[in-house]
């Protein structure tokens, strides 16, 4: 076969074969019995749960007990209890089913970009070179947050716009903006994306492209103020100043974060694996800058990308995984841009993330035997039986609960099928009214009616 013949679709072959192969390494500590191990991870994994159970986007787990203004939804917002709770419907509810489904989801956007006929196989084994080669996917590939499916997002956004600009019309245009909402439902900052989209929308005189920069405009910031629970950060801070007029205050606190936010950019970093990440984003800005008249598909990424870091720079955080967490994404759709620009840059800016990926694997393998050998005690059965007898409960959860125990196993249902809702005070905020409290004891966990219900 010509294609055996050709040494380099040949090297390449082996490269996504060693890739596979270290997937598959860290995939096989995983067991039924893994669990979540960061403190999010427990919101996604109960939430979804909850889901499953009661079709109700009510969330047992939020910080405050009140949940989004609209539906009671937690921080993270609706889509990821529909998407994990939804499939799970249909193929069942394990401790596994989010890695499950966070891989099969990102296999599927894989397949998009093999199917497409328009690239030859030295061109889709380089994009899957760019996917599966990033740390940013390995590390969270064992995760129980959903980044993959950010990922998966990206690459769909790179086949949906590419199929746009090369057979331009309504349908196309519509399918870029569907998967654009459905994206900014599970991150808000993918709404920005309705900006880079008005830029390429042909021809220019649109009305199309006011309706992409007004979705733009409104959806990031609707969407996270009615949809999501407020939690204290620079933005939710600087809403509240607005609202009781303190303008001043509200621009101190902008421009301590703008401070903050690019002395972290510059200084803050978790390894050479991580410098090198934020090394490699900033080269594929560049290069995408460089290349900018050679395919509009940069011109879609680099204004979604910078409209991103502005807002993360200017209300959020730009620190601390965030940055890693908003821009790969959308510097992988960047790198599979450009590999039909300038095909020997590319193969640099391969050349870093796979030293990286490289340079993460005693990071990975650390976690992998922290998450499989966790130190955290089981909630007793006993408890869990008390739990399930409370009438409509909402309990705050005691410091303790969240360090040392496993919380995916608190119920989330009473044995007469009533939801159980929990506080998990993580921040120090306004509360709900709370029914219960359960407290660790030297010697047990007690749940114990509330003496006082805080307003």
């Amino acid at each position: 076969m010509d294609f055996i013949k050709n040494r380099k679709a040949l090297f390449l072959l082996f490269g996504v074969s060693g890739l596979l192969f270290i997937y598959a390494y860290f995939f096989h500590f995983l067991d039924f019995d893994y669990s979540p191990y960061y403190g999010d991870e427990n919101f996604y994994f109960k939430n979804s749960e909850s889901f499953e159970q009661t079709l109700s986007l009510k969330a047992p787990f939020t910080y405050n007990g009140y949940g989004s203004r609209i539906g009671n939804i937690d921080a993270h917002g609706p889509s990821y209890p529909i998407i994990y709770g939804g499939i799970s419907l249909l193929v069942g509810w394990s401790n596994l089913s989010i890695i499950f489904i966070n891989v099969g989801l990102l296999v599927m956007a894989l397949l998009t970009l093999v199917l497409d006929k328009k690239s030859n196989r030295e061109q889709k084994l380089l994009q899957a070179v760019v996917v599966l080669g990033s740390p940013f996917v390995l590390f969270y590939s064992i995760s129980f947050l959903p980044e993959l499916i950010h990922v998966a997002g990206a690459i769909l956004l790179f086949v949906f716009v590419n199929r746009y600009l090369r057979v331009s019309g309504k349908a196309n245009l519509l399918l870029v903006m569907i998967l654009a909402l459905g994206l900014g439902f599970i991150r808000s900052t993918w709404f920005f994306a309705f900006f880079g989209l008005a830029f390429i929308i042909k021809p220019p005189n649109s009305n199309w492209k006011w309706v992409s920069l007004l979705l733009g405009l409104s959806l990031p910031f609707l969407v996270q103020f009615y949809l999501h629970e407020q939690v204290p950060n620079t933005f939710s801070g600087v809403v509240s100043l607005t609202q009781s007029g303190e303008w001043g205050e509200a621009w101190a606190s902008l421009y301590f974060n703008i401070k903050r936010n690019i002395y972290f950019a510059l200084h803050f970093t978790e390894g050479k694996f991580y410098t090198l990440q934020k090394i490699w984003i900033g080269l594929t800005l560049i290069c995408s800058a460089i290349f900018l008249q050679r395919n509009k598909l940069l011109v879609f990424g680099i204004i979604t990308l910078v409209t991103v870091m502005m807002f993360n720079i200017v209300v959020y955080k730009n620190y601390a995984w965030t940055e890693l967490r908003m821009y790969i994404p959308l510097c992988i759709l960047l790198n599979l841009s450009l590999l039909s620009c300038n095909r020997k840059l590319t193969y640099g800016l391969i050349g870093i993330n796979l030293l990286s990926f490289i340079l993460i694997l005693p990071l990975q393998q650390k976690l992998i035997h922290l998450r499989t050998n966790q130190n955290l005690n089981d909630i007793p059965e006993q408890t869990i039986l008390e739990l399930k007898e409370l009438s409509k409960p909402t309990l705050l959860l005691d410091t303790l609960l969240l360090q040392n125990y496993s919380l995916h196993q608190l119920p989330i249902l009473t044995s007469r099928g009533e939801a159980i809702f929990y506080i998990l005070p993580y921040y120090e905020i306004e509360k709900k009214a709370y029914s219960h409290e359960l407290n660790v004891y030297p010697d047990q966990i007690r749940v114990s009616k509330a003496k006082i219900l805080t307003q």
